[in-house]
């Protein structure tokens, strides 16, 4: 059993797609830029989004900074809110609480926006603390882990671990030296598993809950 999980946002603890899409759509309306083929959930949900405006996209620092801003116009009102908690997301943590066990949010999202989202679906009471990039930053996951290893300091030697979707999880695990569960109910896909494999595996939340708890054996096998 774990005693520190830090879990990632979109696509672990909630289904964010549709504000996220949405709100991109709408930043690449505003520049006159095409929709077509730069809206699949697997670009654009996970990763900081200057990132995938300047590697994805193309587009220049500077036009990705404008991209962006029209972007956070639309979700920081409408789009973050287009969203909702996973079934079975808000018993799992008050039961984990209810355990002893400290959970944690380390998302790409920005901060601000991370913690109205906790609050209004229902998450916020059951995470010690949760930590983002500021609104522009670039920060990538590993330097957010960072930050929640750092709060919890050498207690969390040995007794923590990452919950994530995508394989930017399980490099900011590598980086920080925790094992990572990946969960298949998310935005990842079989092959991101299989070039950056995790070192656990689970298809559903109650499964999470499971593995959290040190119930079964989820070890992640290549297929």
């Amino acid at each position: 059993m774990y005693k520190y999980v830090l879990f990632d946002l979109d696509g672990t603890l909630t289904d964010s797609k549709e504000g996220i899409i949405k709100s991109v759509a709408y930043a690449l309306t505003q520049m006159g830029e095409t929709t077509e083929g730069r809206l699949d959930q697997h670009t654009v949900v996970g990763p900081p989004l200057l990132m995938t405006f300047e590697g994805v996209y193309g587009f220049s620092k500077e036009k990705a900074k404008e991209t962006y801003a029209y972007f956070q116009e639309r979700y920081s009102t409408v789009g973050k809110f287009e969203n909702r908690a996973f079934d079975g997301i808000v018993p799992m943590l008050q039961e984990l609480q209810h355990q002893g066990i400290h959970s944690y949010v380390a998302t790409s999202k920005p901060q601000v926006h991370a913690e109205a989202i906790c609050e209004k679906f229902g998450i916020a009471p059951y995470v010690d603390a949760i930590a983002g990039p500021a609104v522009g930053s670039r920060d990538t996951k590993t330097d957010v882990m960072k930050r929640i290893l750092h709060g919890i300091g050498e207690a969390g030697k040995g007794q923590a671990v990452m919950v994530g979707d995508r394989q930017f999880d399980v490099i900011g695990s590598r980086d920080t030296g925790l094992p990572v569960i990946l969960v298949g109910f998310g935005y990842g896909t079989a092959e991101e598993r299989r070039v950056v494999p995790p070192d656990m595996f689970v298809r559903t939340v109650d499964e999470l809950k499971a593995c959290i708890l040190g119930h079964g054996d989820y070890r992640y096998e290549a297929v």
